[in-house]
């Protein structure tokens, strides 16, 4: 086959320089009279060199490669789950191992590098995709968001944008696919709260072992969020703005560390203020949900402030200032 190729390419080359006028072998310019100067004749060569080398060439070329043998792949070690019984640790060691990707990745792909650190022996519980989606979705970064087949995504919001987080749209192995990458500094964020995934890693492996000892075989319920009036006083009030994920993580902050209470989530608190007519939810003109305070939402503390996303695109965010923290306070145990 390599051969055949080369015969390809010089008839190519030969082929062009003659609908140019000039003999091959030799590079002299044909006579006057030769019939390789008549133009009909020209165009026709410089076609057929065309061909060969667009459509012929490319072929044969792709032909050779699929006859030779596909090389070995190398698999990377993967940590099974079944022999994993002991709780996740990355010390500051571990993780000072851990190199930033300069491309952008998804979260996935960067969670399995973030494995990667953990001894093959150690027995240790691996990180999964919900763990990191579970902080990121609690700390206001990801939303989910149901695409055209109902399935669910988590996407940035545009909190998420402004640390470096990325919505992507690609073509993968025949289907459209939607899901979020990671800049630098995104990547940076989810480090900086790498001590919350290991957390929500470490619970799910504690709920396993309760399931196992209890012989169950479904998932543990956990009561709904709930906070006593006691617990209501400890939350840190203040007259600045923040955004809903801010009050979430604050009221989350109340719970005892061992508490068998579920999480509350800032969509949660969000989707309150809408039921309440206090926001109202939109849609820009490529169709992506925003929400905007309504005129009683503005009497009642909801602000929104300009910004700029890593993108270099305007959006208005909204924030919530004392008075509307306030609003959640004494509505808060009707909120889920």
């Amino acid at each position: 086959m390599p051969a055949e190729i080369k015969i390809l390419e010089r008839a190519e080359m030969y082929l062009r320089a003659l609908s140019c006028g000039v003999n091959p072998l030799s590079e002299e310019t044909l006579p006057e009279g030769d019939v390789c100067r008549q133009e009909r004749i020209s165009k026709c060569l410089a076609y057929v060199a065309d061909y060969l080398k667009q459509k012929v060439m490319p072929a044969m070329e792709r032909s050779e490669k699929q006859a030779l043998p596909k090389p070995t792949k190398t698999l990377k070690p993967r940590v099974v789950r079944e022999q994993a019984t002991k709780e996740l640790v990355l010390t500051p060691e571990m993780l000072s191992k851990f190199e930033v990707s300069a491309e952008p990745v998804s979260v996935s792909g960067f969670i399995r590098r973030l494995n990667f650190l953990v001894p093959q022996d150690s027995g240790m519980i691996p990180l999964v995709y919900a763990d990191v989606a579970e902080v990121l979705s609690r700390e206001g970064v990801l939303l989910k968001e149901e695409n055209d087949k109902g399935k669910d995504l988590n996407l940035p919001t545009p909190h998420g944008e402004e640390l470096g987080f990325v919505r992507v749209e690609a073509d993968i192995r025949g289907h459209h696919s939607i899901y979020t990458k990671c800049n630098v500094d995104a990547q940076k964020f989810i480090l900086d709260n790498i001590d919350k995934c290991v957390a929500q890693a470490n619970e799910r492996l504690a709920k396993r072992r309760e399931r196992a000892e209890s012989g169950e075989t479904g998932r543990s319920g956990k009561e709904k969020f709930h906070v006593t009036e006691e617990q209501i006083k400890n939350y840190p009030t203040d007259e600045a703005p923040v955004p809903v994920s801010e009050i979430a993580r604050r009221l989350n902050d109340l719970l005892p560390q061992d508490s068998n209470i579920e999480k509350i989530y800032f969509k949660t608190i969000r989707d309150w203020f809408v039921s309440q007519n206090y926001l109202e939810e939109k849609k820009n003109a490529l169709g992506k949900i925003f929400f905007v305070p309504t005129e009683t939402g503005s009497q009642n503390g909801i602000v929104t402030e300009s910004r700029v996303g890593k993108n270099g695109e305007n959006y208005d965010a909204v924030l919530y200032n004392g008075v509307a923290q306030k609003l959640v306070l004494d509505h808060v145990n009707e909120l889920t």
